[in-house]
This record gives structure tokens, sequence and C-alpha cells, in this order.
């Protein structure tokens, strides 16, 4: 059911993104770089289950209560219709119940190309280098496992493809919808990101925003038919993150 979701929000955003592009070619403006800066933070909640070697827990964290450290950024760099940039996704939580603390780290270094489709409208495609650290610590002494700590670090890279709708609402506000789908069992079996924007321009080069991001990734290795293969080294990591966030850009 999860899955379903996901890709009927995927496909529901693209289709309004393309329904409210504008169909005229692009033109590429001044044969000069432009370039993007934008820090920014997320109040974001966890939501999902995280397996290490074979021992799976429920994930349910919010960063305002169990941020442990962090750093999200983009940076991107064009000229005429051509352009690349980096996003950078850092989140280090902690939680703990009486039976269980579990320790999930996720860094997520997301590298694009973008080719402008229409003067609203960008093609982007790139790679997603992920490094997932997970940690679980049973603790109640009423279960086998009392005692038991697991950690493991995991990293992979899915391909990503996605749109970019950018319309400017005035001289000073801007609405941006970047929306991305990843994976395609080359890695996870499926990652999607979504991430609407509404900013505002406060001079010639700072803008300050806000909006939501909604970031899926659903990713096993050791598994089969769902169950952890005997003697492997079973990680699942089958994750929400989402919640508002709030930045600065700086454009020059």
């Amino acid at each position: 059911m999860r899955h379903a979701r996901v890709l009927w929000t995927v496909v529901v955003m693209f289709l309004m993104i393309l329904s409210v592009a504008a169909p005229a070619a692009a033109q590429a403006k001044d044969d000069e770089w432009e370039y993007t800066v934008a820090p920014y933070l997320i109040f974001a909640s966890m939501d999902g289950t995280l397996g290490v070697r074979g021992l799976e827990a429920e994930v349910d964290t919010y960063t305002l209560s169990n941020l442990q450290g962090g750093f999200l950024g983009y940076f991107e760099a064009r000229k005429g219709n051509w352009g690349f940039g980096a996003d950078v996704v850092y989140m280090a939580l902690g939680s703990s119940t009486d039976r269980l603390n579990i320790d999930p780290s996720q860094a997520a270094f997301l590298f694009l190309a973008t080719r402008r489709l229409t003067p609203t409208l960008d093609l982007q495609f790139g790679a997603r280098w992920n490094v997932v650290r997970g940690r679980i610590e049973f603790k109640d002494n009423s279960v086998v496992l009392a005692g038991t700590v697991v950690e493991e670090t995991k990293q992979w890279v899915d391909p990503v493809v996605g749109l970019r709708w950018k319309q400017p609402l005035g001289e000073r506000w801007l609405v941006s919808v970047p929306a991305n789908v990843g994976g395609f069992g080359v890695s996870s079996s499926i990652a999607v990101d979504v991430f609407p924007t509404l900013q505002y321009k406060l001079g010639r080069h700072a803008w300050v925003g806000g909006g939501w991001r909604f970031l899926y990734m659903d990713y096993e290795t050791g598994y089969e038919d769902g169950v952890p293969i005997p003697g492997e080294d079973a990680f699942r990591y089958d994750m929400i993150t989402s919640g508002p966030v709030l930045g600065v850009a700086f454009r020059f």
C-alpha cells in the first residue's frame, strides 16, 4: 500500500507540472554563468522500517526532539539552457523507547544535470549517493534480545530522473517544484523526492522561502521475498523523511 501511495503521488505531481508548464520552446539567456547557493533547514519526521543484520525496528522520530546533527544545502550553476547542481541532505537522529534505542542517520548527495525544456520547466537527470547508518539496541529485559546491539552502515547509488517547474508570481515571488524518481531496482527498489517551495525576493541577490520536503527510499540487501537470508548481512531501509522547510537562497 505504501508503494502504491508513493507512486500515485509522483504521477499526480508530474501531471500537474506538465499541465501548467508553458508550451513554448525555451530560449537561452545570456551566455553567462548563473549560480545559486541555498542552505536550508528541515523540521522532518522519519517514519518506516530499519533493518540491521536481519533484526528490524519501526522508526517514528522527529528532528525537533531527536536531532543529533545535520546539514542541508543546494548549489546550482547554469549557462543558457544547461546546468548542473548538487543537493546535500544529512541528518543524524536518535530515539528511545522502553524496549529500544534507535539511531538512524541518513546522508543523500544528489548530483543532477539540468536541461531547460520550456521557460518554466526543466528536465533533470543524474544520481543520488546514499550513505545510511543504522543502530538498534534492544534493552527490554523481558525479551530474548535484551542487551543486543546491531549496527551497520550501507552505501549505494541510485539513478535519478525528474522535472522542475519554476513559475514567477510577479516581480518578487517564485514557486519552485522539483520532483524526481530514482532507484528503479538498480540499488533502491524506488526512491521518490518532491520538494515544493514558495520564495520571496529580499534584494538583488537574496531570497527567503519555505516549503515541504518529501523523500522516500525503499532499499534492502540480504533479503529474499521480504525475509532476511540466513548468513547474509541483511539491511533494510524503508523510510519516509518529510516535513516543513525554511531556507535562504543567494543567486548571482
